[in-house]
């Protein structure tokens, strides 16, 4: 059988970028790259991909243009919109069964966990994981709660090689070029002492991530029914990131 990698969006913090990344990872390898995705949204206080895909729905529903565009992209890619279905964290694992049993040939199932462990089934979640994908921004308090929790895990895994957990990959999000990189630099190499892996791509800080879908047809660049515009996605490093993700996974 085909093994489709499982791969958490985690971080304790909120703020930090989970969902729109999630969103934006999905929909370049789903449409771009040609991998078969699908997303289990586990945020349970606020499942915003799944109002996000219901509201792309609606408002390609309500304008010629997106209807269009979406008939272009159907005649280019012959693929449908990539799943996505809502759960807790804790029923997680059965709706992953339910994706791979309708569709054995998912490449990548993406989970968004909430910003809590506090919720019921996400440290239990993330270890049955490959991996778990963390974005991370320049915030001290941000940056120990995420390192704490990523050493916790990985010492509890140790003897342990039943488990399916391989590692943390870590990325900078909402980085403002024009800041200095000396607050970057000392995390790096605190993160590398602790053997946390940090991927070389770096997220800008910028407008365009917040840009959905409108019926007034101006520019998107956040969607579950299509990838980022290529207009926009230059500059954004999603590409960069989604290729380097790929490497990594053997994806």
């Amino acid at each position: 059988m085909k093994q489709t990698l499982l791969v958490a969006m985690s971080n304790q913090k909120g703020g930090v970028g989970k969902s729109t990344v999630t969103i934006l990872l999905a929909g370049y390898l789903h449409y771009v790259k040609g991998k078969n995705v699908a997303v289990v949204d586990c945020d349970t206080l606020q499942h915003s991909i799944s109002h996000m895909r219901k509201r792309d729905m609606q408002t390609v529903g309500k304008t010629d243009e997106y209807k269009q565009l979406m008939m272009v992209q159907w005649e280019h890619i012959r693929k449908k919109a990539y799943a996505v279905v809502d759960s807790s964290p804790a029923g997680a694992r059965d709706k992953i069964g339910e994706l791979l049993e309708a569709d054995p040939d998912l490449d990548i199932i993406l989970v968004d966990l909430p910003g809590s462990l506090s919720s019921d089934g996400v440290f239990k979640t993330i270890i049955n994981m490959d991996y778990v994908l963390t974005p991370i921004v320049a915030d001290r308090i941000v940056m120990q709660s995420t390192m704490s929790f990523a050493t916790a895990v990985l010492d509890y895994l140790k003897g342990k090689p039943g488990i399916p957990l391989k590692d943390f990959l870590f990325f900078w999000n909402k980085v403002d070029r024009r800041a200095s990189t000396e607050v970057y630099d000392a995390y790096r190499e605190i993160m590398e002492r602790l053997n946390l892996k940090v991927m070389e791509t770096v997220l800008p800080e910028s407008r365009r991530f917040d840009k959905e879908l409108s019926v007034k047809g101006k520019p998107f660049f956040r969607s579950t029914l299509f990838p980022p515009p290529p207009k926009l996605l230059k500059g954004s490093c999603i590409d960069d990131l989604a290729e380097e993700l790929c490497k990594i996974l053997n994806l």
